[in-house]
């Protein structure tokens, strides 16, 4: 983390009144970002040494540097995590919660000693939530190579939309930019936008601040793409939009780049610190992605293993980990790209033998607006269902097409359109619980049977 610090004591010195991030009205130059982060490091360097965060906006951008200035080990608190999800993470981590800046009569300069740790909690899709223990090695390896890949540089605008307490956004909203010298502008209606079904309020935002970069959800590119083809205006400013944390349809991919959304795919995870791999910029359309670099990527049993600085140091409370990670997604590489396939434990084999991979069927409904989750499932006479959670009637003729360019083997046999506030059906993170999608689909007369090819 001491190259983020050192940038940002540079930035305070030489464009003391240029603006570093922005959030609504409110706005920080550098040199008042240095000097709210100096404060804020002093109290916390008097107090708890280890921090739930759950600020938001400028504030979580100084908390966050601060509490790290001072050496805590800093756990963000995820605003979709569930109340019970919230206590443990503090618990289990032993963090005092901070829901508002600390003050203190003096500040600490930012000469950044190292030693600090921040801890990742992840919701996974069974049990409590995880942390990940990540340090000084992980967070600077990560920041300095997306910085190399996305040549970013002081005339760059970064438009935060992501929530602040995930990794990637800590990494590409706060850290990368300012490393680059870059302009960042908080967007809490591009968060809203994870959990709804209208995203004009994000198109509108982008053509008022007019970025550069951004880091989308899927539905959160599913949501500005619906209103840009119903007229929003197009953007004219980015260059480079990254898109993650899920697989992505490719007919979405073509049809944004076509609405002016420069889209470009990356693949990560938390225990290897955020991004692994991306899209390059300019790539032709259908590249694949390409580790960042000081990464190495390879297959084993078709299992994705990554090594390299960013591999966590373990997870709390566990053995410490050294050397490659076995992630857990399958993929493969050519010609050095990699190519994401889905989680091994969510595989279905069918009674063919052919192994499906939900995620990339998932992936063609959740290009639809009005579909904020969707799950594959294989029910026990080896028909395949695709459980549709609807906020309102989905565009059933597109979502045939998509489907219908699938492999034989991989299309689904019937269809289930479930209501949304199904208890379980969408955990807190946004993403279908398959076993309650199952349980769905098991009930009489709910099954909407799809005729051979998919015709609609």
């Amino acid at each position: 983390m001491t190259p983020i610090f050192d940038a940002l004591a540079r930035h305070a010195r030489e464009r003391p009144d240029a603006t570093a991030f922005a959030d609504g009205d409110r706005r920080l130059s550098w040199a008042g970002l240095a000097d709210a982060v100096g404060q804020a490091a002093a109290a916390f360097a008097a107090g708890p040494r280890t921090v739930g965060l759950r600020l938001s906006g400028l504030d979580y951008v100084i908390g966050d540097l601060a509490a790290t200035l001072a050496g805590c080990r800093v756990v963000p608190v995820p605003g979709f995590f569930s109340t019970g999800q919230i206590a443990h993470l503090l618990q289990d981590a032993g963090a005092t919660l901070v829901d508002q800046l600390p003050q203190a009569g003096r500040s600490l300069p930012l000469t950044y000693a190292g030693g600090a740790e921040r801890v990742i909690y992840t919701s996974g899709t069974t049990g409590r939530p995880k942390g990940v223990v990540l340090g000084d090695r992980q967070l600077t390896a990560s920041a300095l190579g997306l910085s190399q890949v996305l040549a970013a540089g002081q005339q760059d605008r970064y438009l935060s939309v992501l929530p602040q307490a995930q990794l990637l956004e800590q990494i590409c909203g706060v850290f990368l930019p300012i490393l680059a010298g870059a302009q960042t502008v908080i967007c809490p209606p591009g968060a809203s936008a994870l959990f709804t079904g209208d995203g004009r309020a994000l198109a509108r935002i982008a053509h008022q601040v007019r970025p550069t970069v951004t880091l989308l959800a899927p539905r959160q590119l599913t949501l500005w793409v619906a209103a840009l083809r119903a007229g929003a205006p197009r953007p004219d400013s980015l260059r480079y939009v990254a898109v993650g944390g899920a697989p992505v349809s490719p007919a979405l991919i073509a049809e944004a780049r076509s609405l002016g959304l420069p889209v470009a795919e990356g693949y990560g995870l938390s225990e290897a610190c955020s991004v692994v791999a991306l899209t390059p910029q300019d790539a032709p359309e259908g590249s694949a992605m390409v580790p960042l670099d000081g990464l190495s990527l390879r297959i084993e049993d078709g299992e994705i293993v990554v090594d390299g600085p960013t591999v966590m140091t373990g997870y709390l409370h566990r053995p410490s980990h050294a050397g490659p990670w076995r992630t857990g997604d399958l993929g493969r590489i050519e010609g050095g790209r990699l190519t994401v396939l889905g989680r091994r434990d969510a595989m279905i084999l069918r009674a063919s033998g052919r192994n499906i991979a939900p995620e990339w069927v998932e992936a063609e409904a959740l290009s639809d607006p009005a579909l904020p989750a969707a799950a594959l499932v294989l029910m026990p006479d080896d028909r395949l269902v695709l459980v549709l959670a609807a906020t309102a009637a989905p565009d059933m003729a597109a979502l045939m097409a998509r489907l219908a360019q699938l492999p034989d083997y991989a299309r689904p046999d019937a269809l289930v359109i479930a209501d949304p506030r199904e208890p379980g059906l969408i955990r807190p993170s946004g993403t279908a619980d398959r076993q309650i999608a199952r349980q769905i689909a098991a009930r009489p007369g709910v099954l909407i049977p799809l005729a051979p090819g998919i015709a609609a």
